[in-house]
Order: structure tokens, then C-alpha cells, then sequence
């Protein structure tokens, strides 16, 4: 016989629904007041190139700059440049007669600088020789008679730049030293970046472009780490992007790749002054080296454009212009590469030239512009 059938189980109540979580507002964007980082080794070098070369701010592609200095007076003089970074170290021997303004936009803090990056800087594009500094091979900036307008963006004790404070200097440049005032700017270096595009500062940027000041930004150390390793704002494609090389020309292994990169300039083992005395002086390697430099560059061809009374010369002060008269000191001037761009400057291959030849140059380039 088959067992008895057997009771089913009483079924038991569900529990009661619980009530959903209340959704809690998401928190308000902060804003990014240090978006990005500044393009150099502050602290001494201890980097040392192939061929083992001590800190010096000129390879042999760039010594007869020194030369021109001296014969020519090719020197910067009459050009002013701002360089937005850290501050300034106001009591170096380099910065004598080279400051005309200096000013911080970090609230609550003096233009001083205590990092060391915005005094390596100034001193690469324009600072002066001064007694003793041959022993540690500081032989002046590229353009030691250019003015010098320092705007602190900076704070103590960090490595990012605040992006309030480059929006208010980039004003400050525009509203008080455009090409109508006594002291007009001339070139803005900007050795700092990053991988976000900060519209304001952007913005600003492409106003002062239009009003014919030249910026040069560093490319960033990030080498090939990342399919977009350029940074703002150098990709912006409207300033020169300036990338570093060693002391034999050879592309430095930290130096971003992309299709964004002008020209390469002497970025390791530099020789510049720093904090710590009115003397100091380290060795620097990145592409905020390299930046000042063609800074100080562009201030020289700035001046050659005043002496050599080219017709329309203030057609020069445009970026498309510039990148044309530098691809003739350019190594490769006819190719362009993403490691290279259109590869390393040799300043000789330009001011070696006749006035007359220079003066033909020049004038072609701002036919029509």
C-alpha cells in the first residue's frame, strides 16, 4: 500500500517591503585649482646625458650665442617676456636689472619663489652673467637684456600651478601690457601643463595669440606613456610646443611624443640659477628647460626683426610666422616627426646669415599675414 499523503507545509507571510534608500544628492564639483603640474626636476639634477656632460645651459649647437651677445649686442634688449610660474628668486646676481615687473596672484603670498622652477625659468630665457658663475658654467640666459615680467601662479610649497591665478595673470597681461601700452608683452613661457583642458585659461590664451604675443609651452616629461602625453596648453596648436633634447641632439627619453611637437630644445644637465643664495645655481632636466630657452630664442629673432627694419615686422608677432622663421634653424625643417617635431634648433643656421639674407627671409614669411 502507498504511504498516507502528508500535509504540505503552511506557508509563512513575506516580510514587509523595506523602503528604498533616499537618494542622496551627489556632491558639488570642486573646482580644479592645481590642474596640472609643472614640467621639470626641481630638485639638482642627477641625470647626466650619454656623453657624461656636466650642467651647462648651452650644447655646442647653441655656444655661438654667446658670441652674439657680445659682437652683435644680440641680447633680447627692447623685448619683454613673461613667465608664469613659481615666483622669482629677487636677490639673485642674475636678476640685477633683468626684473621690470614682478607680481604674485597667489593670495597672501609675496612674488618670492621657494621652489626654484620660476627662477630656473627666468634665468634660462634672460638672466645675467655675474662673477663667479663661469666656475659652475652659468654663462647668462639666452636673452639677458629682455625685460622681465614675473607673474607668481605658483603656491609655496607645491608643484601645481592654480589655474584661478593663470586666468588673472593672463588678464593682468592683456589689460596692462598689450601692444598699445608703454611696456607691451612680447612672449609668455609657460613651463607647466596638463592632461585637462581648462577652458579659461585656454581661452585667454587664444585672445593674447590674436593680439600677436608669441606663446612657447612646455610638451611634458611623460615621454610615451600615454596616447595623449602632450598637455595643455601646448597641444593647443596655436603656441609652439617645445620638447627637450640632450646635449648630443638626441631626443631626451622623457620628452612627449605626439604630432603636436614644434621643435626640440637643450633640456638636460641644465645649468640655472635656483634658491638658496644669491648665487645658486643647479643642474635642471625636462621640457621647462627647453621652454624658457626658446623663449629667450624667440626674443632674439624679436629684436633682429626691429634692426633689420623689415617692412611690416609686426607681422612677425604671430605664432604661424615664428614656427616659419625657426624651421630655418631647425634640423629637419622639411619633415616633421612626432618625437622631433621638426627636430632640434641650431641657432647659428638662422643669425650665421647676412642681414640682407635674414632681412629676404623674414620679409617672405610675412607676406600676406
Amino acid at each position: 500500500p502507498l504511504p498516507p499523503p502528508q500535509p504540505l507545509p503552511i506557508p509563512q507571510p513575506l516580510p514587509p517591503p523595506q523602503p528604498l534608500p533616499i537618494p542622496q544628492p551627489l556632491p558639488p564639483p570642486q573646482p580644479q585649482p592645481d590642474a596640472g603640474g609643472l614640467t621639470s626636476d626641481c630638485s639638482p639634477s642627477q641625470l647626466l646625458s650619454e656623453d657624461d656632460q656636466p650642467h651647462t645651459l648651452y650644447p655646442s649647437t647653441w655656444q655661438p650665442l654667446q658670441k652674439y651677445q657680445q659682437q652683435y649686442n644680440l641680447n633680447g634688449e627692447g623685448i619683454v617676456i613673461a613667465i608664469l610660474d613659481s615666483g622669482i628668486n629677487q636677490n639673485h646676481l642674475a636678476f640685477t636689472q633683468q626684473v621690470h615687473l614682478a607680481q604674485s596672484f597667489i593670495p597672501g603670498e609675496s612674488v618670492e619663489d621657494t621652489l626654484g622652477h620660476g627662477t630656473m625659468c627666468a634665468g634660462i630665457a634672460c638672466g645675467a652673467r655675474f662673477e663667479g658663475g663661469e666656475q659652475s658654467n652659468w654663462f647668462g640666459g639666452i636673452a639677458p637684456r629682455a625685460k622681465l615680467l614675473v607673474c607668481k601662479v605658483v603656491p609655496n610649497g607645491s608643484k601645481s600651478y592654480n589655474s584661478t591665478a593663470v586666468c588673472q595673470a593672463l588678464d593682468y597681461i592683456k589689460n596692462n601690457h598689450g601692444f598699445n601700452s608703454a611696456q607691451p608683452v612680447n612672449v609668455i613661457s609657460l613651463s607647466f601643463g596638463s592632461t585637462y583642458c581648462d577652458g579659461e585659461i585656454c581661452d585667454r590664451i587664444d585672445t593674447l595669440v590674436g593680439a600677436g604675443v608669441i606663446v612657447v609651452c612646455a610638451a611634458s616629461n611623460e615621454g610615451r606613456l600615454t596616447a595623449r602625453n602632450i598637455a595643455y596648453p601646448a597641444r593647443l596648436g596655436n603656441v609652439l610646443c617645445i620638447g627637450s633634447h640632450s646635449s648630443s641632439g638626441k631626443a631626451s627619453s622623457f620628452s612627449a611624443v605626439g604630432k603636436e611637437i614644434d621643435f626640440l630644445a637643450p633640456g638636460e644637465n641644465v645649468c640655472a640659477p635656483s634658491v638658496g643664495g644669491r648665487q645658486a645655481l643647479s643642474g635642471f632636466n625636462g621640457t621647462s628647460c627647453s621652454t624658457p630657452a626658446v623663449a629667450g630664442l624667440v626674443c632674439l629673432v624679436l629684436q633682429q626683426l626691429i634692426h633689420l627694419s623689415v617692412p611690416h615686422y609686426r607681422r612677425a608677432h604671430n605664432v604661424r610666422v615664428m614656427r616659419e622663421i625657426l624651421k630655418e634653424m631647425a634640423t629637419s625643417s622639411g619633415h616633421h616627426s612626432e618625437e622631433h617635431g621638426f627636430g632640434c634648433l641650431v641657432p647659428a643656421e638662422f643669425f650665421e646669415k647676412t642681414p640682407d639674407e635674414k632681412k629676404r627671409i623674414i620679409s617672405r614669411m610675412v607676406q600676406g599675414v
